[in-house]
């Protein structure tokens, strides 16, 4: 019988943006999955275990486990996560979900909001690591202000890695005195830019989703090509 229960422990913890952490954690002798999916990571809560869903932002050719995590007030996970140490254990079952790359002979298109970026950012470096895909590769990456932005530098070296892949980041509140020069509005105020025919790839809240979603598909795009993934 397949084993879908590990053990791994906790080797890096990082504060990447605010209240968001990006957790790294030995692999597990046995677990194979593929860019793009989750795992049920089993909080301790007193003699119970409760099961919380996180998608992995590695790829299956990383000698580790990377999460990255949004810190929600009064989040059982969240709390747990903060009070971890390195070398410290946790209990996870999977690899689970759907949401993984799907070959295709069109462009790949990838919109992101908040920590909806980890699931992506592996489905994106799988593709540009890949030597079989040679296909257009455009991220859509949108978050609250200037305090909320994060892997930048990883983008960038992606960018600077592949020709086919392209990225531009979008603040929906950015401060009045911070001097962003990027792109500013909802993620939905920049998808009609570049309505071509693609494989979409969403993921972020419900309402993102949701609105991009019914925007695609009202300007033609067919459901079977939007894939996404609700945090």
């Amino acid at each position: 019988m397949e084993k879908t229960e590990f053990t791994a422990t906790l080797s890096e913890k990082i504060e990447i943006a605010k209240d968001v952490l990006q957790l790294t954690f030995t692999k597990p002798e046995g677990f194979l999955y593929e860019a793009g999916q989750f795992v049920q990571f089993l909080i301790p809560q007193g003699e119970k275990a409760l099961p919380r869903s996180y998608s992995l932002s590695s790829i299956p050719t990383d000698d580790h486990l990377e999460f990255c995590v949004k810190i929600l007030d009064g989040g059982v996970a969240s709390a747990h996560f903060q009070a971890m140490d390195i070398g410290d254990e946790m209990m996870f079952r999977g690899p689970r979900g759907r949401f993984v790359v799907h070959e295709n002979e069109h462009d790949h298109h990838f919109v992101a909001t908040g920590v909806g970026l980890a699931p992506i950012m592996g489905m994106i470096r799988s593709l540009i690591e890949s030597a079989g895909d040679h296909k257009p590769i455009r991220l859509i990456f949108g978050v609250r202000d200037e305090d909320d932005v994060f892997w930048i530098d990883r983008l960038e070296a992606l960018k600077e890695t592949s020709d086919l892949f392209e990225y531009h980041v979008t603040l929906s509140q950015p401060k009045p005195t911070g001097g962003w020069k990027g792109l500013k509005g909802r993620v939905t105020d920049h998808l009609l830019h570049h309505l071509m025919k693609h494989r979409y790839y969403l993921c972020g809240s419900a309402d993102m989703v949701k609105d991009v979603r019914s925007l695609l598909i009202e300007h033609g795009v067919e459901a079977k090509d939007v894939h996404f993934e609700i945090f």
